[in-house]
């Protein structure tokens, strides 16, 4: 025998339990109008963007390395004395009047110099550096997507849980009508002393339990609704209207192997860690290879002056050109000990390349198969619904010939609500395990066909 406490139990295990809002706005939208209003404010999403533009901002760092770089300094100094050449240790008397210093220009000193250096050869260090930050900015730009496809998904899985809890309201409303209609009828009979009063009393009961069935399910719309708008990043007391029902659209039949090949060709994760793969790479060769070749810097320096070079107090100008040359002849090891660490995070980032295919691999077959699943039970509770609904019809025809008792009617109801309830999370389990195959396949544009 079936119980509305079992229907409630099935009800409570599908609504998302979130504190409700106030309602003070209208909003009404369709899925992807959702989703649009989630990417332009989620807050995990500009945090996934400003990572990608520090990535983009690293790269055009390391490129400015190639470029001349032009600095300047200037300075003044002032001296405790002039400077001087002493006349007082010539082997010579010195005539009268002639003092024993001569001043040799200026206590105050100005410089301004401009150096420009031109790396020549670095070892391969800066095409290295480079090439590592772009592969850095890559792995930043597929994390976007990752991102975007999981803000994507969270959207949907709120937007479902809505629709359901709506249609289960409009299941609650019209158990509620049906036990009333057979209460009235009961109301009716025992005027007239068809039924007994005891039965009239558990009929009231139903009807008493099916209105709180109703109440909770009404609320259980406004907790949705404020789980949805959450993730959507609006007030969470807006008042939303999905413009959307629960219903069986036919899935584009694919087979396992290709779900499987999608999800390894077009998971985001898959090509950053592939990006990440490759920088580490290019770390061990940065530290293998670049790090014992030499440096070699062209710099070329102007100098502006006062006093001059024969210390008299005017400006004048000078230059040089040199070509520097640097390398590693020993440190104690350190440039190998970098290139251990270096081998060792290349070893981490290879394993866990290896990992990621296998979780993306197992994610995309359990997608794969619970959406099969799901498909199946939309048909089984589809039928379950047309076999229950004519339960309740005839049991309520032979209730009024006096062949059905009041007891089998009310269970015959519980049911019928119960067949509709279940219907209605196999039709949600049916979109939500799409949109988790499309996530597990790295599709955002759900399109199959070649």
């Amino acid at each position: 025998m079936f119980h509305l406490k079992t229907v409630w139990a099935i009800f409570l295990c599908s609504v998302i339990l979130v504190s409700p809002g106030g309602v003070q706005a209208q909003l009404r939208l369709t899925l992807p109008e959702s989703i649009q209003i989630a990417l332009r404010k989620s807050k995990v999403l500009t945090i996934a963007q400003e990572r990608f533009k520090e990535a983009e901002a690293k790269r055009k760092e390391v490129r400015a390395g190639f470029l001349p770089q032009i600095s300047n300094s200037s300075t003044y100094t002032r001296l405790d004395i002039v400077p001087y050449m002493s006349l007082s240790e010539f082997p010579f008397s010195l005539p009268p009047g002639i003092p024993s210093r001569i001043p040799m220009g200026d206590r105050d000193i100005y410089s301004v110099a401009t150096s420009v250096q031109q790396p020549l050869f670095t070892g391969f260090k800066l095409s290295t550096n480079y090439k590592m930050a772009q592969y850095f900015a890559e792995a930043e730009r597929f994390n976007l997507q990752k991102t975007e496809a999981e803000v994507i998904f969270n959207v949907e899985n709120a937007y479902w849980g809505v629709v359901k809890a709506q249609q289960f309201q409009a299941v609650s409303e019209q158990a509620v009508r049906q036990v009333e209609a057979h209460v009235e009828d009961l109301e009716n009979m025992y005027q007239v002393g068809m039924v007994a009063q005891n039965d009239l009393l558990r009929a009231n009961v139903q009807l008493s339990n099916t209105e709180l069935m109703r109440i909770k399910a009404t609320n259980a719309v406004q907790m949705a609704k404020t789980a949805f708008c959450n993730t959507l990043g609006i007030a969470l007391d807006t008042d939303v209207g999905l413009d959307a029902r629960l219903e069986h659209k036919q899935m584009l039949e694919i087979p396992l192997k290709r779900a499987i090949q999608t999800a390894l060709r077009e998971r985001p994760e898959l090509k950053g860690m592939h990006y990440n793969l490759k920088a580490a790479q290019k770390a061990v060769s940065l530290f293998s290879r670049s790090r014992w070749l030499p440096d070699i810097v062209l710099i070329g320096d102007y100098n502006y002056k006062k006093p001059n070079r024969e210390n008299k107090k005017k400006w004048y100008g000078s230059w040089d050109v040199t070509l520097a040359l640097q390398m590693n002849i020993w440190d104690w090891g350190s440039t190998y000990y970098q290139t251990s660490q270096a081998k060792h995070r290349l070893r981490q980032v290879e394993e866990g390349f290896k990992q990621l295919k296998d979780g993306i691999v197992l994610e995309a077959t359990q997608s794969y198969l619970a959406l099969q699943e799901a498909a199946q039970k939309v048909a089984v509770t589809q039928e379950n619904i047309v076999q229950a609904q004519e339960n309740y019809r005839v049991t309520e025809e032979r209730f009024k010939q006096g062949m059905a008792t009041n007891t089998e009617v009310l269970d015959a109801n519980t049911l019928l609500t119960k067949a509709k309830m279940d219907h209605i999370q196999a039709l949600a389990d049916y979109s939500i395990a799409q949109a988790t195959l499309e996530k597990a396949m790295g599709i955002l544009d759900p399109d199959l066909e070649d």
